[in-house]
């Protein structure tokens, strides 16, 4: 018998429940070196060509072949030549002061003793486009395999396998041996509290490399292992997929929380899949490699300032946590606020925690060094801001008029991400907010903001315009005092985004008829652990017409009222507007056919012609209502 229920089995076919399940089946895919990945394929060379990623002197990406030369983003392109003298460093896109356009410039780099060859930071900014495009197309090819994918970075994704992995074992009939667990299941021949039967011994499926199982058990002691497995076979396909469509290799880790599969993506590199099974995660933490600050969110200042607090030793550090507070984890927070009790007189050592921190951290703790830290999917993040900054070198921007170069590039590369959203969220973005900002020599901070009003969609030009006025504004107030030029920063920040569906016509946008598709819960939040995604809530469509008060059944019905009433706006445009028209508020009304008679107007050219609202057309008579 098995220690699942089908509870938990069929949990993983729901999108709000299925990273909760016992049975859950996660994977986190990254692109190996990706932007290096990127220029070596753009320039047409091969895996074995020690391709670098530069940023004026810095390395940002380094190749497998690069690397086995020694070389890290650590060193300068200059350092990395003389470790490997055939590298071949090639320079990130990028925008030319003044230029709302980014490109190429190939055979270009500060590694170049030509003059002519050389690419600034004075002159230019660098241009992250090429790859965030390169990255919808790695997304587009995850979507088409899987119902939930949360982009984690431009190179990484994590995939909520639920769905997939169990269709195959239920729905389907490619994988033989679960015809048994299939017919109970479609018979209806179980309750939810049941446990599941036995996985069979004689099935005819076997994990591919990859598995992780130091003690060399049974493979499929349970329907998790099963699971793992049909996952992994599922990914093995996607990432095949993404080597023969686009060339670029990846490494996948599987498991059953988020967490633990982004440690097995990154345990073998690259071009490389490590499953974690469920009986095998203490295994694979305590391996020697792994501490706290290995695991996402948990890295850099705070999770070495927990190790501290927590006296983790360097050998085996979660399994000390294991051992030392066994039970809950209200006993790590016991000791966490013991300790910080104690250091409260030690001003090198003191730490500041509330209550609530210590109780989220403690559990965060607890659950971590077990593997069992769960997080939703999040498959729409929030768009809270975008940002396009300059650092600014020298002297190359000393007055008002460089300040508006820069802007030009600023206005193209937001433009471009805007443009990003659109394709990948299939929604219309509209940035509300702006805020211009510069920093002296003095590192002083001066900023103006402003709301954006645009009709339809955001153009270059609008945030050009806005832009603009908000820089003119600051160069009035402190551009003649000594300290002010040249600025080291300057930036554009847009925010307080309006998300539209695409659903909506230029017509809805005319008149006062709207087509809305609305959901329980927004699109854009964030799900907590307390509210399910919202993908699984129920959709409501209205199609009205406020001027006439009415609704519509069909979409076919609605735009052709919504036809009829263009039809109108055109004709009163060009003919007038009779006292009767439903595109009239009442204000207009009042002002166009009040009872007061106004003073006729005498012209100098004799009588008047016939008014517009006497010329009458019928060009809505084509319409129906």
């Amino acid at each position: 018998m098995s220690e699942y229920r089908w509870k938990d089995l069929l949990d993983i076919n729901s999108k709000s429940k299925a990273y909760l399940s016992p049975l859950s089946c996660i994977a986190h895919i990254d692109v190996n070196a990706f932007f290096a990945q990127v220029e070596q394929i753009r320039c047409h060379y091969n895996v074995e060509d020690p391709v670098v990623c530069v940023q004026w002197n810095s390395i940002i990406a380094v190749s497998y072949a690069a690397r086995k030369f020694g070389i890290t983003r650590m060193d300068s392109v200059f350092d990395a030549l003389k470790k490997c003298s055939n590298l071949v460093p090639i320079h990130t896109a990028v925008f030319r002061k003044g230029e709302d356009f980014w490109q190429y410039h190939d055979d270009c780099g500060s590694w170049h003793t030509e003059e002519e060859k050389r690419l600034t930071p004075e002159k230019f900014k660098v241009s992250l486009d090429p790859y965030r495009r390169e990255s919808r197309k790695v997304i587009k090819i995850f979507h088409e395999w899987c119902d939930m994918v949360e982009k984690a970075s431009v190179d990484e994704v994590f995939l909520d396998l639920g769905r997939n992995v169990f269709a195959t074992l239920l729905l389907g009939d490619e994988v033989k041996g679960f015809e048994s667990i299939r017919d109970q299941f479609k018979n209806g021949e179980y309750e939810l509290d049941d446990y599941l039967p036995t996985v069979p011994r004689d099935l005819d499926i076997q994990f591919d490399p990859g598995d992780y199982n130091p003690e060399n058990e049974f493979v499929f002691q349970d329907w998790d292992d099963v699971l793992f497995c049909l996952g992994s076979k599922i990914t093995d396909k996607i990432r095949q997929q993404i080597i023969d469509v686009l060339g670029y290799t990846t490494s996948c880790g599987i498991a059953r929380t988020r967490t633990m599969a982004k440690l097995g993506s990154n345990f073998k590199k690259p071009n490389a899949q490590t499953v974690i099974r469920n009986r095998n995660i203490g295994y694979f933490l305590d391996n020697g490699s792994f501490e706290l600050t290995s695991f996402w969110s948990m890295g850099g200042i705070m999770g070495k300032e927990l190790s501290t607090l927590l006296e983790l030793p360097k050998e085996k550090p979660l399994r000390y946590i294991r051992e030392s507070w066994p039970m809950a984890s209200s006993d790590v927070k016991a000791f966490m606020k013991e300790k910080i009790a104690m250091l409260a007189d030690d001003t090198e050592r003191s730490f500041n925690l509330s209550d609530e921190q210590c109780q989220q951290l403690s559990e965060k703790i607890f659950l971590l060094a077990r593997g069992d830290f769960k997080m939703p999917m999040n498959p729409r993040p929030m768009i809270r801001s975008m940002m396009s900054n300059k650092n600014l070198r020298g002297e190359s921007c000393r007055h008002y008029q460089d300040c508006l170069a820069w802007l030009e590039v600023f206005s193209g590369e937001l433009i471009g991400r805007i443009k990003e959203l659109e394709q990948e969220y299939e929604r219309i973005f509209i940035p509300k907010t702006m805020t211009i900002s510069t920093r002296t020599p003095g590192f002083q901070r001066h900023s103006r903001s402003s709301g954006l009003v645009v009709g339809g969609r955001i153009k270059a030009k609008d945030l050009m315009e806005l832009g603009t006025r908000l820089t003119k504004e600051l160069d009035t107030k402190f551009g003649n005092t000594k300290d002010y030029y040249p600025l080291t920063n300057i930036n554009m920040v847009i925010s307080n985004f309006e998300i539209l569906e695409t659903g909506r016509t230029i017509v809805d946008m005319f008149g006062r008829q709207t087509q809305v598709i609305r959901k329980s819960g927004d699109d854009f939040v964030k799900p907590s652990d307390n509210h399910s995604n919202s993908d699984d809530c129920e959709i409501k469509r209205t199609l009205r017409c406020e001027p006439c008060d009415m609704d519509f059944e069909t979409e076919l019905s609605f735009k052709e009222h919504t036809d009829f009433h263009y039809a109108m706006r055109l004709s009163e445009s060009l003919n007038g507007a009779t006292e009767d028209s439903k595109n009239l508020s009442y204000g207009e009304r009042r002002l166009l056919f009040s009872s007061a008679k106004r003073p006729a107007k005498t012209s100098q050219q004799g009588p008047s012609k016939k008014s517009h609202s006497q010329k009458k057309s019928d060009i809505y008579k084509y319409f129906s209502k």
